[in-house]
């Protein structure tokens, strides 16, 4: 039987995704239902890594939440270096980090060349206590390239046109040698755990390309050691989580949003649907917003030194540091974190069809800027969410080519038509089961009132059909559903055949991947 598979709650059916009842078993069930290999007493726990656009969460399989949560986002300084000095051919240089106090923080591990030549070489910082700490040149970027994030932000504007047209393609993941960085901060410095006694399943998105696939085997296998590893689509295991083996998974992060159909435990490919449309986007779209429509220039938490109090509407009386070679990348990424607290607090969606007029005599929320500025935000906080549903209508178009305004928006659609062109992709006989398995994920849902518009605007796109949505009202479950799904596939015992082994890596190559990770 297959291990992926879930059964109907009815104690008297045991067929698989049962169209008949209508549900399943929910995930702590789950670990009853299946039959289990014995466990030895010295059996270690699987390890389960979710490396997201914004956030990467890693932990062990069978807990209900991740050891570590952190920014998928990285720092880095380039060092001059006149001569490296390994002591062996295998060691590694380690440089300490240093912590906003002065104290020595976490070490970041760096490969020692394999040639002792001059140069420049980088010094990462990766964790919530590095990156935000403002350091002198300290870049930002993010590796991932199938999302906004750091993307646009690291190239010129001749390049980007080249960067647009190959995004249109495929996910590629921008910088490696960052991601390695990353699996190290996880696994050496937030778990502590020796990877050579743990196996790993890592999530993927949906359309993820053979070539990131085979590296990412390869990381696993020849520089950590893995004894076993398994590459699994978040779609998938977002449905898991949510008890589900058939399900339309919309999933929209910082990067990305997405309509990914499974059904059994396997992902329909006809059916996947994305765009760049994500939180970093609106936070981009909100900050233009600012600068509109209130003149509002988001001054960072570093720069401020002193701020005074001031009435409401009035300028900032407010003291900067002097923060000389800060660079724009770092300076983006903490105007970023400060829309990021305002879409958290302020921003909310309209249940039902926008209407401005109805929306102007809802209440205002305050919010206070880092610098000490504070305004009641009224209608304007319901326009920046409405473009997850009406991105044609509320999208601001610069005026001028920006870097931060992909080209592939230029016909966007809102959520509920990705949904429903995802749903009508797929054959006939699956859409009712689809429309009334609608499991929503990702950080950029958990805006108040989401689910409810979702809901109202699909009726009217499918009047005919039974819709149901399902959505975790957990904060963390939400933004780790996937991590969640993979948590318990990889604590079933029944999920031991579907591992690769380093055997069979040594024995067929980063190929092998393609063959058992469906």
């Amino acid at each position: 039987s297959n291990p992926r598979r879930l059964f109907c709650q009815q104690a008297n059916c045991s067929t698989t995704a049962c169209t008949q009842h209508g549900h399943l078993w929910r995930r702590h069930l789950i670990l009853r239902s299946l039959p289990t290999f014995p466990t030895k007493p010295d059996e270690v726990n699987a390890l389960v890594m979710d490396m997201g656009t914004t956030w990467t969460r890693a932990g062990y399989a069978g807990e209900d939440t991740p050891k570590a949560i952190f920014p998928t986002w990285v720092g880095y300084t380039e060092e001059d270096v006149e001569m490296a000095e390994p002591t062996g051919p295998d060691d590694d240089i380690r440089m300490a980090d240093t912590s906003a106090n002065g104290e020595a923080g976490p070490a970041t591990v760096v490969s020692a060349p394999e040639l002792s030549m001059p140069g420049k070489r980088r010094k990462y910082y990766v964790g919530d206590g590095q990156v935000n700490v403002w350091r002198s040149g300290m870049e930002i970027m993010n590796p991932l390239k199938d999302g906004l994030g750091g993307l646009f932000r690291r190239f010129s504007w001749r390049r980007f046109s080249t960067i647009t047209c190959y995004f249109r393609g495929e996910p590629k993941v921008e910088d490696w040698e960052a991601v390695e960085q990353i699996w190290n901060y996880a696994f050496q410095t937030r778990l502590r755990v020796d990877t050579t006694e743990h196996p790993l399943l890592c999530t993927e998105p949906a359309w993820n390309v053979r070539e990131n696939r085979e590296k990412m085997a390869e990381l696993a296998f020849e520089k950590y050691g893995f004894p076993a590893f398994y590459l699994a689509k978040d779609a998938v295991m977002t449905a898991f989580a949510a008890g589900r083996a058939t399900a339309l998974v919309l999933d929209s992060g910082g990067g990305m949003t997405s309509a990914v159909p499974v059904y059994d435990g396997y992902v329909l490919k006809k059916g996947i649907l994305r765009q760049p449309l994500g939180g970093d986007f609106i936070s981009e779209q909100i900050a233009e917003q600012f600068k509109r429509d209130f003149n509002i220039i988001i001054t960072p938490q570093y720069l401020v030194e002193k701020k005074n109090f001031v009435d409401v509407g009035q300028p900032a009386d407010v003291k900067l540091r002097d923060r000389p070679g800060t660079t724009e990348s770092y300076h983006r990424y903490q105007q970023m974190r400060v829309i990021q607290e305002y879409k958290e607090s302020v921003c909310q969606v309209s249940e039902m069809y926008y209407d401005e007029a109805a929306v102007a005599v809802r209440p205002q929320k305050p919010f206070e800027f880092p610098d000490g500025y504070n305004y009641n935000f009224g209608p304007e906080r319901y326009r920046a969410p409405e473009i997850m549903f009406q991105p044609r209508e509320f999208i601001f178009k610069p005026e001028i080519p920006s870097l931060y305004y992909p080209l592939q928006l230029d016909n966007p659609l809102g959520v509920h038509y990705l949904i429903y062109n995802s749903v009508v992709n797929c054959d006939v006989d699956l859409r009712p089961l689809l429309f009334n398995n609608v499991v929503v994920t990702g950080g950029n849902t958990l805006w108040q009132g989401f689910t409810e518009r979702l809901n109202f605007d699909l009726l009217h796109l499918a009047p005919g059909s039974k819709m149901k949505i399902h959505a975790a009202g957990n904060q963390t479950e939400r933004k780790c559903s996937s991590w969640l799904g993979g948590s318990v596939l990889a604590s079933l015992g029944t999920f031991h055949q579907l591992w690769v082994s380093k055997k069979e890596y040594e024995e067929n190559g980063a190929s092998i991947v393609e063959k058992k990770c469906q």
